[in-house]
């Protein structure tokens, strides 16, 4: 195995060989979190879960993800990006194939949990690995590139799982991921090489060893992010200002803080806070997370209103649902190049402009609403985030060196997964204050209580209050691309060196 991996490094495509191995562990894990999302509704029929409940197989797996997400990145910066990201594949689809064979809901999330360890150095590494195939001048070419592939695992993993679940049932998809995954795991060993045998440049093997790596910075990072995202996650249910809410804020605070101080003294911090020196660094990340807390509610209460609400099939309300996916497949790479050549300011403006409009088109949807006119939303939801995201990926790797694309690419994803779940457990709470004030409980699994029209209008015009919080939220976004800098004008901060390497073309 080892002559073929020498002969495609080798390669001047290399970096397309890259691209396709990475490609497909990218797909499948963003499959998987597309599949089941819209299978959510009778997940939790299945198992009687209530909104507040099913909320959870969603924030779950996202905990995991995002507490492990900067030490995914980190490792691999240390260990190597190949060993790290074929060992996250493994545990990826073993634990898609424990999924399938869950028995209670306390199970299906408990393995959903376990996909989410496998997914975090998946995610950490995936944009890393094809942004240092590419040389820097074709950097928001690769986002793009990159962003397609995120674009069509959203597009086929509601079509598969709306699909499979009509033809069998829901725990037949994640047996379909498991095998992929597998599959794909095959690949990665096939095709990609340590960065050892890569490197050309003085970045070749200056990675430290494993009893270096910030274990202690790890660990104050993972219970500062846990323990903010469960105070957001509770607090809905028991109170923003009740003593374990306010106490899970304080206990994040102090976690932080002591972060922070970590990594100011360690020779070898984890996340290294001179990257913050950056304007385009910290304005961009900032852009980046309101905006995926502002669209988060459309993949979330989008399923539930079209099934539950509006009585569609799963399969249905994928086909619905799918327009955001296709503009972002297709609107990707050219918004990448366009950010190449002008610069990323004003793409990344437009595509908050976009957003926003697609927001307000959300915010009047009732039960008496054309379905085309959420595939119209839909579609302008992903041409807008599509628009934003290259550019956004562009300028904030740009701040930075490429020996750091690992733990900044973890950064990045972690921000994303972050809004997440304050995108997901916002607009939850909104729903059931709602449909609390209209004396009906936030809970679309019985069937028989769905005959009620007052029931599902209740949660109608609940949805509709979430929207018009993201609309605003997407202004904001957009305020801050307006004011980051452009890549044109953006520079490493004070003691990070760009990177040099250029692969060939």
């Amino acid at each position: 195995m080892n002559l073929p991996i020498r002969a495609i490094v080798a390669s001047p495509s290399y970096r397309w060989w890259t691209y396709a191995a990475v490609a497909t562990g990218t797909f499948i894990s963003v499959a998987d979190q597309s599949a089941t999302a819209i299978v959510v509704a009778p997940i939790a029929e299945d198992f009687g879960a209530d909104i507040p409940t099913a909320q959870w197989l969603a924030i779950g797996y996202m905990l995991s993800v995002s507490a492990l997400m900067m030490p995914a990145g980190a490792l691999a910066d240390t260990m190597g990006r190949r060993r790290v990201w074929v060992l996250g594949l493994a545990l990826f689809a073993v634990a898609s194939l424990l999924t399938s064979f869950s028995v209670s809901f306390g199970m299906l999330l408990a393995c959903k949990i376990f996909m989410g360890v496998g997914a975090s150095a998946i995610q950490a590494n995936g944009l890393s690995m094809v942004a240092g195939a590419f040389p820097d001048s074709e950097r928001g070419k690769a986002a793009g590139l990159h962003m397609t592939v995120v674009g069509l695992g959203a597009v086929t993993g509601p079509i598969l799982g709306g699909a499979i679940d009509s033809l069998l049932d829901w725990r037949a998809i994640f047996v379909f991921i498991g095998v992929v995954s597998v599959a794909s795991t095959a690949i990665a060993i096939a095709v990609l090489s340590p960065e050892d045998q890569q490197q050309t440049g003085p970045e070749a093997g200056s990675r430290p060893g494993l009893l270096a790596f910030d274990w202690i910075g790890t660990a104050l990072s993972a219970g500062c992010l846990l323990t903010s995202m469960l105070a957001v996650t509770f607090a809905m249910d028991a109170g923003w200002f009740s003593p374990p809410i306010v106490g899970g804020f304080v206990i994040s605070a102090v976690l932080f803080a002591a972060f922070l101080l970590w990594e100011r003294r360690h020779p070898a911090p984890m996340l290294p806070l001179s990257l913050f020196r950056s304007a385009a660094f910290t304005i961009g990340s900032a852009a980046r997370f309101v905006s995926f807390m502002g669209g988060s509610a459309t993949f979330f209460l989008m399923p539930f209103f079209l099934v539950a609400g509006v009585g569609m099939s799963t399969a249905e309300a994928a086909l619905y649902m799918m327009p955001a996916a296709v503009t972002m497949t297709v609107f990707g790479p050219f918004s990448g190049r366009i950010a190449d050549k002008i610069g990323t300011r004003i793409p990344a403006v437009v595509g908050m402009v976009v957003s926003t409009v697609s927001m307000v088109l959300f915010s009047m949807i009732t039960l008496e609403t054309d379905p085309l006119v959420v595939a119209a939303a839909s579609g302008l939801s992903g041409l807008g985030m599509s628009t934003f995201m290259a550019p956004n990926t562009s300028s904030i790797l740009g701040s930075a060196s490429r020996q750091q694309y690992g733990i900044v690419s973890a950064f990045l994803n972690l921000t994303r997964n972050a809004a997440h779940i304050v995108g997901i457990a916002v607009p939850t709470a909104i729903v059931v204050s709602v449909m609390g004030s209209m004396g009906y409980d936030a809970d679309l699994s019985d069937a028989e209580k769905l005959k009620d029209i007052d029931l599902r209008t209740a949660f109608a015009a609940a949805m509709a209050r979430a929207f018009q919080v993201s609309v605003v939220m997407m202004i904001v976004a957009a305020v801050l691309a307006l004011i980051a800098p452009s890549s044109a004008a953006a520079r490493a901060p004070e003691g990070v060196v760009a990177g040099k390497t250029e692969q060939a073309k």
